[in-house]
Order: structure tokens, then C-alpha cells, then sequence
């Protein structure tokens, strides 16, 4: 560089004034030869992607169902193993609940008192009609009824929380035999994804017995450093490790971890359930041009300046600063958009030459 020292003030002097006039930072080309200017493309970057992104698969919260012991008791069966598929309304445990009997018991004593108010109501209202009896005690008969079958609907409804089935309760108003013995079945289709119960265990009340879960579709969970989040938007495509698998930007979050400075963005998959997994990491991109101009350029090719990022553009005497905003790395290239057009030459070496006279017009860092 020593003896081009001189070379390089003279040409800073020279280039000032040229700068004021038009902004243009001028050379000659044989100022570039000597100063190791060369040039090269701007490439259209409608396909660009972000850098490789961590990301985790995960279930969608409505496609996940905690299944638990509807009453205390003891687990006397467990007919689902870990990664077993489920039907909806297959049985998955039994259970020997004391609390049910007692439940069953309360039951029928509520059905017993709704058919002797039943009886006594339908006597009273002959007697009524017969004009035996006033209207007063008629009516009385009627509410005494009322009140019955309420209590009855309402020990009814405790018995289907607690598990029993609809035709297990009918069953149970003509046998008048109570059982302890509860069956739980699965919800929904779907895939074990934790057994959380054992066998001779004793549970109490809500206690989990299993969680089951669809797992089609999935979702993404990516970590994004929040200063790589322009360009990011719904909709975008997102690469995913899978040939059979899709995956689009459902949302981007709108607050940032402390600790790392990166926001979630989710993705929605589509397909994939045969190679991606619940809880699995995987590296992935996103497409960050959708729908706007994005070009890539050589790393080296992007300066700073005053706060912002700048190419220098080739032109008719020599360069113009050009402010760009870089949305990622790919390789050696920058992704960036600003006002460029595919096939622009722009400066990739010599740059401190170039930012060097600049900074005589307008002072650089």
C-alpha cells in the first residue's frame, strides 16, 4: 500500500469535488486498475432463503387431549401402550372407583324418589279432578315431582362425568346392581404420546392416565434473531427436511426472548408425519422474497456507513452509494433488497478506496 499512498490522497482531493457535484463517487479506469477495483453482479434473489434456522416440531394445543381418571379408584387395565395408535371411543383403561358406587347408590335412591313423586302426583291429580282433594295440594304434588326428577337429572350428569356411558346408565336404572368397575376410552383418534398411569396404580380424581394426540398437521417452532426478521411474513414457504412435507409461516411473534434476542415464527406442515416427529429438531430456512425484490450479493460488497448498509452501484464515472437492507446470509452472498436491478455491477473489492473518497464527501465510520 506505501506507494500508493500518495496516489490514493490525490485522488480523494479530486474525488471530494466530483462527489459534491453529483453524489457520484468518481474513477477513471485506471484509477480502479490501480486501486484493485473490480466488479461484479447483482443476482435476482426471488427464491432467497434465510440462513439454516433451528427449529422444533411440535403439536398444535387443539390437537392434544389429556385423557384422566374421571373418579378416583384403582387402575385395574391399561389397554394402550406409548406410540400406539388410538380410535375415537376405544377403550384405553379400566378403572375400580369405590367413589362410583357410592355414586351409583345416590342414583338410584334420586330415581326412587322421582317414581314415588311421580305415583303420588298422578294420585293427587285423579283425587284433584275428582274434586276430593283442593288445587292447593294438587300443586304441591307437582312441585314435590319437579324437584325429584331434578335431583335425579342432576345425579345423572354426575354419572356421565364420572365416565359412564348413557346406555351404562339405563343399564343401571333397570338392574338397580351397582359396579365400581369404569371403563375410559380415547377421545379422539389419534396417537399415545405419553402413559403417564400404571397398572395397580391408585389415582385420584383427574389424575392423567394418557395423552393422546393427532399429529397431522404439525407446526414449527423456529427461533429467529429479531434483527433477520424483515422480509419474514405469513404465508412465506419454509424449507422442511422432508420430501413429503410442507410448511408455510402461520405467525411471527410479536415479543422477543430476553435471553437471546429471537423471536418465535410458526410454521404449519402439511404431510410429513411419516418423517418429521413431536419434540424433533431440524435445521430449516425460510423464503424471505416472497412477494418483494430481494437480490443476493457478495458479502464483502456491503458496507457500513452512518447507521446504514450500502453497496456501491457502477456508474457512467465511476460508483454511487446505494443504501440496501440485509435480510440474511446465504454462503458468501448477502441477501438484501433496495433499489437494485438484477445484472448491476457493483463493487466487490477495493472497497476502502471506494469508501475512503466517499467519506471526503460525507464522512464514513
Amino acid at each position: 500500500m506505501a506507494p500508493f499512498r500518495p496516489i490514493l490522497i490525490a485522488l480523494i482531493a479530486a474525488w471530494s469535488v466530483s462527489a459534491q457535484a453529483s453524489h457520484e463517487i468518481a474513477f477513471t479506469e485506471a484509477q480502479m486498475q490501480r486501486l484493485g477495483i473490480a466488479t461484479g453482479k447483482v443476482v435476482a434473489g426471488s427464491q432467497v432463503q434465510t440462513d439454516s434456522l433451528p427449529a422444533r416440531v411440535v403439536i398444535p394445543p387443539g390437537q392434544e387431549r389429556v385423557v384422566s381418571a374421571p373418579q378416583g379408584g384403582l387402575v385395574s387395565g391399561l389397554h394402550a401402550a406409548k406410540e400406539e395408535a388410538v380410535a375415537a371411543g376405544d377403550l384405553l383403561a379400566e378403572i375400580h372407583s369405590p367413589e362410583l358406587v357410592r355414586m351409583q347408590r345416590d342414583f338410584l335412591q334420586a330415581y326412587s324418589a322421582r317414581e314415588l313423586a311421580w305415583a303420588a302426583r298422578d294420585r293427587d291429580k285423579q283425587l284433584f279432578e275428582e274434586g276430593i282433594i283442593p288445587e292447593r295440594r294438587y300443586q304441591e304434588a307437582s312441585s314435590r315431582f319437579q324437584q325429584a326428577q331434578a335431583n335425579l337429572e342432576a345425579q345423572r350428569q354426575a354419572l356421565q362425568i364420572a365416565g359412564m356411558a348413557q346406555a351404562d346408565i339405563a343399564r343401571l336404572e333397570q338392574t338397580q346392581q351397582l359396579s365400581g368397575h369404569l371403563q375410559v376410552r380415547a377421545p379422539m383418534d389419534g396417537v399415545v404420546v405419553d402413559k403417564p398411569a400404571s397398572v395397580g396404580q391408585r389415582l385420584k380424581q383427574a389424575e392423567p392416565l394418557y395423552r393422546v394426540a393427532r399429529l397431522d398437521p404439525l407446526w414449527l417452532e423456529i427461533r429467529m434473531p429479531v434483527d433477520r426478521l424483515q422480509g419474514v411474513k405469513k404465508g412465506a414457504p419454509v424449507s422442511v427436511p422432508c420430501a413429503s412435507g410442507k410448511a408455510h409461516v402461520a405467525l411471527v411473534g410479536r415479543t422477543a426472548a430476553a435471553e437471546n434476542q429471537t423471536v418465535t415464527v410458526r410454521a404449519r406442515i402439511s404431510g410429513g408425519e411419516d418423517c418429521l416427529r413431536p419434540g424433533q429438531f431440524v435445521e430449516t430456512r425460510l423464503e424471505v422474497g416472497a412477494g418483494t425484490a430481494r437480490f443476493r450479493v457478495p458479502t464483502v460488497a456491503v458496507v457500513r456507513n452512518q447507521g446504514k448498509q450500502w453497496v456501491f452501484v457502477r456508474a457512467a464515472q465511476g460508483f454511487l452509494p446505494v443504501a440496501v437492507t440485509v435480510h440474511g446470509q446465504r454462503g458468501a452472498d448477502a441477501v438484501v433488497g433496495g433499489p437494485l436491478r438484477a445484472g448491476q455491477e457493483i463493487a466487490v473489492s477495493g472497497l476502502a478506496a471506494i469508501k475512503g473518497a466517499w467519506s471526503g464527501y460525507g464522512g464514513g465510520e
